[in-house]
């Protein structure tokens, strides 16, 4: 569905060691203050267990970025020149030596992502990893918004999944515009990756940051299919425990705008086809690149489908099946006419013995979803498309063996002749944030006597119910 980025942690650093401002000299303070805080929220978000206490964490992880880029956007332009953005007030900023902070990456190989933290200098590298950061929080934002609501126990009105699968769009699309911004902006493309010390790292790469901008379109495009895509509930639906709807009545399905949606699906296989090279040239770790994969996978047997449900729509039961056949192909499901044949004796029990086996597995990953303890995005949602890759193959053939009697075309015909994909959305321009006017008189006043030493942590960045870590996974 939507993959769930690791959040990355940071050293301290603290800005009046570094700069100095005539115009506003709180401002230093004010984004080490800033700084700070963000810092705390990225440990405890990283200390809370995987799962609901994770997610609910996130709203405060984008509060403490959402108050720090103003500040760190402020020293920024000063510092090269430019006025406050919308604004023509100007920022002097005098730099005394080049700011010095540590990131862990994030992106980086599991065998690096352990032991290796990023060391750099300047305010492009810290505004570098504050923005991919954001792009992360958006995404898990927008996994969390569509898992918890369309897996939850109750299974969720139309209006409650729409509403879920908008606000996700609304964050994904947000996260392509962040990563588009840092993929496309000078002053990171050269800058970043020079002031870097140690070992090289994907997270600042031009081409990883591309990648994930495509990743993220991507998602959105299928989330506007899954919107309406009422074959995927009617499967979630089913595959729920808690649900009794269907003692009163089988689920609706009702005629779709199938051929837009294939074009749509298309046009998310070919974004996600693009994420993948880019991710592969710069060597991610394996799981993302391994879930873009499937994406592509996925968006294309989707594409098939809807190619089908246009054709079945239109009395055209024989090619529908071929397209679902080809849909099965493109997932890397195995299809052959006797799959749809119906078993006897032995392979009857045996068919029958695998199905409860499947039931039970699926079970146990529901239960691993409620502990946040499922694969990161829900494996893209392959086996729910292979499940309804099944149900419509086996009704349609039993339609076509006994009512329409049409024959079957080769597959291969039909991959050949796939059109182009069709874009839904656009992503927005980003924007650093600016300090408001109020923010700005404020700064102008001299700083208050400092709460945080240069170079200490605050007592309250270890809460006393959470013990210390002393390992390398924490600052």
């Amino acid at each position: 569905m939507v993959y769930a980025f690791n959040l990355p942690t940071t050293s301290h650093l603290t800005f009046q060691s570094y700069l100095s401002s005539s115009t506003h000299p709180s401002l230093p303070q004010a984004a080490t203050t800033s700084r700070h805080a963000l810092r705390i929220a990225l440990k405890q978000h990283k200390r809370l267990p995987r799962g609901p206490q994770q997610e609910a964490h996130l709203s405060t992880v984008l509060t403490t970025l959402t108050n720090y880029l103003p500040h760190l956007a402020a020293l920024t332009n000063g510092l090269n020149g430019r006025p406050i953005e919308g604004t023509s007030t100007s920022v002097e900023i005098t730099q005394h030596s080049l700011p010095e902070s540590e990131w862990r990456a994030t992106l980086s190989p599991r065998t690096l992502t352990n032991s290796t933290r990023i060391r750099g200098h300047g305010l492009d590298f810290e505004l570098a990893f504050v923005l991919s950061t954001l792009g992360y929080v958006l995404s898990a934002l927008a996994h969390t918004s569509v898992i918890r609501t369309l897996y939850a126990p109750t299974t969720p009105s139309p209006e409650q999944r729409t509403a879920a699968i908008q606000t996700a769009t609304k964050h994904l699309l947000n996260a392509s515009a962040v990563h588009s911004f840092l993929a496309t902006s000078p002053a990171f493309a050269a800058t970043a990756r020079a002031v870097v010390t140690g070992p090289s790292v994907p997270d600042l790469d031009q081409a990883s940051q591309s990648a994930l901008a495509s990743l993220a379109l991507a998602e959105a495009t299928l989330l506007a299919v899954l919107k309406d895509d009422y074959y995927v509930a009617a499967c979630i639906q089913a595959r729920n425990p808690n649900d009794k709807e269907w003692m009163v009545s089988a689920p609706e399905i009702p005629k779709v705008r199938a051929h837009l949606f294939a074009r749509l699906c298309i046009r998310a296989a070919e974004y996600a086809d693009q994420s993948a090279a880019g991710l592969g040239s710069v060597g991610v770790d394996e799981d993302l690149v391994k879930y873009v994969r499937v994406l592509k996978r996925v968006a294309r047997a989707r594409a098939c489908r809807f190619f089908g449900v246009d054709a079945e729509l239109a009395g055209k039961i024989g090619e529908g099946v071929a397209w679902l056949r080809a849909a099965k192909g493109a997932l890397g499901v195995r299809s052959a006419p006797e799959e749809v044949a119906k078993p006897r004796g032995f392979s009857r029990l045996k068919q029958g013995w695998m199905e409860r086996r499947e039931e039970r597995r699926m079970e146990k990953d529901a239960g691993k979803l409620d502990m946040g303890e499922l694969g990161p995005g829900d494996n893209a949602g392959r086996e729910e498309e292979g499940r309804v890759l099944e149900m419509l193959e086996t009704k349609w053939v039993r339609m076509n063996d006994t009512i329409n009697t049409q024959l079957i075309p080769p597959s291969a015909d039909l991959m050949a002749n796939l059109p182009s994909g069709r874009d839904i959305h656009s992503a927005p321009t980003y924007r650093l944030p600016s300090l408001d006017e109020e923010q700005s008189t404020r700064m102008r006043a001299p700083p208050a006597e400092e709460d945080i030493r240069p170079g200490s942590d605050s007592e309250d960045e270890y809460p006393k119910s959470v013990p210390e870590r002393t390992d390398s996974a924490y600052y």
